[in-house]
């Protein structure tokens, strides 16, 4: 560990550490915009510029590594100065309509902006990429917003893997595109939406956030997602008790800020009119249950098989206590007379370890079989 001093705050860092990193591990907030602490340094923002005593010129503290003894000030006239015209030179090439932008609220840009007191740009204001591609049903891209920070890149290249896109260009004619510009389809896009999660303006948006209200209506949800066993946390906004869109909270334990394609997209099921949410029975079951007092006969087709099957013809819905009873009666009653290994069970990867831990407990030393398998397998 090293001694370091950041705005008059005694602090100890690990060695190898980052100003910046020292900074917001003991909350002291250095502005940035292109920093993410899962990416690799780019610099490029000049927002996180600090003073280091003994040294002349304002460095970027996010490629600053700590030095024992080192005193660093991150606020000060100067710097002050520096992020005013940051900042200015941003707005300078961004369109000033965050009264209807859907970033309002969320957008860092806006946020410094306002901090800074940078309400328009000093020189003549100049949109040079205008490029709006809306080429797929996930995410929009809308390159007046883009400022080239390139965390979408790095994104996309050092975490997921995908390198669908690239910043490419010169000057003006700079922007993010994939190979040719062409679509996401045509690129090695995965549709993670990652690259969506790190933009900090209105560059890269959800479709489903689209005219959908300010992020300030949102009501937020946090949850455990449940498509595989990994448990990646995850936060739904919600609008009127509908699901908007999808993010990982910020500082979650398994996933970071990321997450998988089926994670950030796949909720539509939530609200799908043929999903189950209580336990169903089938009508003659339920008639010895005496539930119900009208006859039924298992037709000569199986209700399993058909593709959408009437529910309310073959099923009676019951409670959760009547269903785990039922279950646990017809499971015993089959080991009793047949045997233990007359049953079999498979797990889901949809669990987490823990409850198929549980699960194979169960079926090996309460059933007593070792007949078990897994989903993930097939």
């Amino acid at each position: 560990m090293i001694d370091v001093k950041i705005d008059g705050k005694p602090i100890k860092i690990r060695s190898g550490a980052t100003v910046m990193e020292a900074a917001l591990e003991n909350g002291i907030d250095i502005p940035h915009i292109c920093y993410h602490p899962d990416l690799s340094v780019s610099g490029g923002c000049r927002l996180c510029m600090v003073e280091v005593e003994g040294r002349h010129l304002a460095t970027a503290s996010c490629g600053l590594l700590c030095e024992d003894g080192m005193v660093v000030q991150t606020q000060s006239e100067g710097l002050t100065k520096i992020r005013r015209d940051v900042i200015d030179m941003f707005v300078a090439e961004h369109p000033l309509d965050c009264v209807v932008c859907e970033k309002a609220g969320a957008c860092l840009l806006q946020k410094y902006a306002y901090e800074y007191g940078v309400s328009e740009a000093s020189v003549k204001l100049e949109v040079p990429r205008d490029l709006y591609q809306d080429d797929n049903p996930f995410f929009i891209r809308d390159h007046q917003y883009c400022i080239l920070c390139g965390k979408c890149v790095r994104a996309c290249s050092e975490i997921v893997g995908a390198d669908a896109i690239e910043i490419v260009g010169r000057g003006f004619k700079s922007h993010v595109a994939t190979p040719f510009d062409g679509d996401m389809i045509d690129s090695t896009c995965v549709f993670c939406g990652n690259c969506v999660q790190v933009c900090p303006t209105a560059a890269l948006m959800p479709v489903s956030r689209n005219g959908k209200g300010r992020e300030w209506e949102m009501e937020w949800v946090k949850t455990v997602c449940g498509y595989c066993g990994v448990g990646c946390q995850i936060e739904y906004a919600l609008k009127d008790g509908q699901i908007i869109y999808a993010r990982s909270p910020e500082g979650a334990t398994v996933n970071g800020d990321f997450l998988c394609t089926k994670g950030r997209h796949g909720w539509d099921f939530v609200t799908h009119p043929e999903r189950l949410t209580s336990p169903l029975i089938r009508r003659d079951v339920a008639k010895e249950l005496g539930l119900v007092d009208e006859e039924w006969d298992l037709p000569s087709t199986s209700p399993l098989t058909v593709r959408k099957v009437n529910l309310e013809q073959n099923y009676v819905q019951v409670g959760w206590d009547t269903a785990l009873n039922l279950v646990a009666e017809r499971l015993a009653s089959i080991v009793k007379e047949n045997g233990p290994d007359s049953v079999m069970g498979l797990a889901s990867a949809r669990c987490t370890n823990e409850e198929n831990y549980l699960f194979q407990k169960f079926i090996r030393a309460g059933v007593g079989t070792n007949n078990l398998d897994h989903c993930a397998r097939l």
